[in-house]
């Protein structure tokens, strides 16, 4: 008995498809998987600028001295021109947020974990540094640091929806576990290292 030649295509073309499809399912696991490390190494580039001494330095300042500096007149006057990176060291504090900024807003690091992980930052900062870029947006516009800006809204935004922080809902909190030690036992010694010194 031999196969009609219609019916031989068809099956020929349905197994072509299976395999086509397979394929393209499989590429798109990849390009998922390639996402993720890509998303992960970003984050991870992001989290060790943060961690660095010289910027966290540069934090503090804009955290603490700069809200002082900015009473005096001549401090703002100079930021009319181009600023002297040593006496205006918040300036690479914007430019950071900039382009951590820009790659959010481009797909490069995925939004949800940055502003999960840096949102109230990221506003903190702005909310610190706002009176120096609206001072120098008069001379350069208000596309200067506009993603930055941009970060500091779509992080506004993000807490909003997220009042109550974003805790999983189908997790219970360790209280409700009665705490943290899962197999009985008495709990664990407290670790009093900080999170930055190594293990």
């Amino acid at each position: 008995m031999t196969l009609d030649y219609t019916l031989w295509n068809a099956i020929v073309s349905t197994a072509t498809l299976l395999v086509v499809a397979g394929a393209a399912f499989a590429a798109l696991r990849q390009i998922r998987q390639l996402r993720a490390q890509t998303t992960l190494a970003g984050l991870l580039k992001v989290l060790e600028d943060w961690r660095d001494p010289e910027f966290q330095r540069v934090v503090t300042y804009v955290r603490r001295e700069l809200p002082e500096k900015m009473h005096d007149p001549g401090f703002l006057d100079d930021l009319d021109g181009p600023p002297d990176m040593v006496k205006h060291p918040e300036i690479a504090i914007c430019a950071w947020y900039e382009q951590i900024g820009s790659f959010m807003k481009h797909g490069l690091l995925d939004e949800e974990i940055m502003l999960d992980v840096g949102s109230s930052s990221c506003n903190a900062i702005w909310q610190a540094l706002e009176p120096v870029i609206e001072r120098m947006r008069r001379t350069r516009g208000d596309e200067l640091y506009e993603n930055f800006e941009y970060m500091a809204a779509r992080g506004v935004l993000f807490q909003r929806a997220h009042p109550k922080g974003c805790y999983p809902r189908d997790t219970p909190r360790l209280k409700a576990l009665g705490g943290s030690v899962a197999y009985g036992g008495a709990a664990p010694v407290a670790d009093t290292r900080t999170f930055t010194e190594p293990l």
